[in-house]
């Protein structure tokens, strides 16, 4: 449980301000509110439009997965850019000026723990625990499910405001540590068991 914030280390923002790149990992389901990612960022790029809205996960056969050909149209709408699946998020994440979850129920999503360990900026569902992973205004924003339009308000909201995303992703990885860090919410469940 938890996540281990020496492997997902602090890394610098990416510098380029004027081009934003948001991120989203998650197995392609319709559940994990991919298709309100796709519209937000049709939406976005219709006033940014060299704004990036890349996409990293496996597919998935369930009757939520989202087809192959679903997300190509997306691709060569030129609204997303589909990574596939990747052993290591880590390079994607550093690459990436905000996560993006905007996913209709979880547990508690590793994919924004990971990037907020690496210090970036979270939007995500006031869901139970995609809401535990942000402080709203401190490390990011949290919307509606199921609600495009306001995901892309937020999104133009960082791309007016760069100048908060370093702080806000420093917040993040303050929240990562203090929260979860791996080696403490193990020695807090060993405790709770009462194992020695």
């Amino acid at each position: 449980s938890g996540v281990d914030v020496s492997r997902f280390g602090l890394t610098s923002l990416p510098e380029n301000n004027d081009n934003l790149v948001f991120l989203c990992v998650a197995r392609l389901l319709g559940e994990k509110g991919l298709r309100e990612y796709a519209r937000a960022a049709g939406i976005v790029k219709t006033h940014f439009p060299n704004t990036r809205f890349v996409l990293v996960g496996p597919t998935d056969t369930s009757p939520d997965g989202i087809p192959s050909d679903e997300v190509a149209q997306w691709v060569a709408d030129g609204v997303i850019d589909y990574k596939g699946s990747a052993p290591d998020v880590r390079p994607f994440i550093e690459a990436a000026h905000v996560y993006v979850l905007a996913s209709y129920h979880e547990g508690l999503p590793r994919s924004s723990i990971e990037a907020m360990a690496m210090g970036r900026s979270v939007i995500t569902t006031v869901v139970p625990g995609c809401r535990e992973t942000v402080v709203e205004g401190v490390n990011g924003f949290l919307i509606p499910v199921a609600d495009a339009e306001s995901l892309a308000k937020k999104m133009i909201w960082f791309i007016k405001h760069p100048e908060q995303m370093r702080q806000m992703g420093l917040a993040s990885r303050k929240i990562a540590e203090e929260r979860f860090d791996v080696h403490t919410v193990n020695a807090r469940m060993v405790e709770i068991m009462k194992i020695k």
